[in-house]
């Protein structure tokens, strides 16, 4: 089976009022990807939502149509979602990422993607852009995965994409910045806990419940465990 990855983050600008990073990534069989694309683009238009779906954007006004997006993705057999979560106080940038914050960064973006390449699937990923220090980060992600999974997986690309003009890339930023809000604090009466809510229900555990394991699963939350800085 042929795959695309959506990926995403947030939270991740070491500042003190967020104590946990968000990284999350959607599957979907490339196959899909068409017809998925017009079928949320139809929603967009029918939820009277124009522009950029982002978490960002959620709202008193927006939130019945973000609830709705929240139900495509739960509707859609084809579509899955992980996202890990790192305790940004524990990680030892010194020890253990050379004094490179941003080279640890992507070691987390290698444990929330290589869990998931599964034996003879291929696979594109497509990261939202962010402008990055070390010109070489995404050569270096997409060379350790093809490493970790020789023999096993393929990876055919690892590329970098903007999601304003990637419509299913959007559905990851929203699920990805829901959880993150969740994991550092939100404020109980607000719209955009009445969505997190809402995704909890359709997921049918809080967002604050972990998996446990890394296995395939609808929505797949995985928290690193960082009893010791790394």
């Amino acid at each position: 089976m042929e795959y695309l990855v959506y990926c995403d983050e947030s939270r991740h600008d070491h500042s003190a009022v967020n104590p946990f990073m968000a990284i999350g990534g959607m599957w979907l069989p490339r196959s899909r990807k068409e017809a998925l694309t017009k079928e949320f683009r139809k929603l967009r238009a029918e939820v009277g939502l124009k522009g950029e779906v982002k978490w960002s954007k959620v709202s008193a006004k927006k939130l019945d149509a973000y609830q709705k997006l929240v139900n495509f993705f739960f509707d859609q057999e084809d579509l899955r979602f992980r996202v890990i979560l790192v305790e940004q106080s524990k990680v030892n940038v010194n020890a253990f990422h050379g004094n490179d914050r941003e080279l640890g960064f992507y070691k987390f973006y290698f444990e929330m993607l290589e869990k998931w390449l599964l034996a003879g699937d291929r696979y594109l990923i497509l990261l939202d852009f962010k402008r990055n220090k070390g010109a070489d980060r995404y050569t270096t992600l997409r060379r350790v995965l093809e490493n970790s999974a020789k023999g096993k997986a393929w990876i055919d690309d690892l590329t970098v994409i903007d999601s304003h003009q990637s419509p299913l890339a959007q559905i990851s930023d929203l699920l990805t910045g829901a959880t993150a809000a969740e994991w550092c604090g939100i404020n109980p009466d607000s719209p955009k806990a009445k969505l997190v809510h809402h995704i909890g229900q359709r997921r049918g555990a809080s967002l604050k419940a972990t998996n446990g394991s890394p296995g395939l699963t609808k929505f797949n939350i995985f928290s690193i465990n960082l009893s010791e800085p790394a």
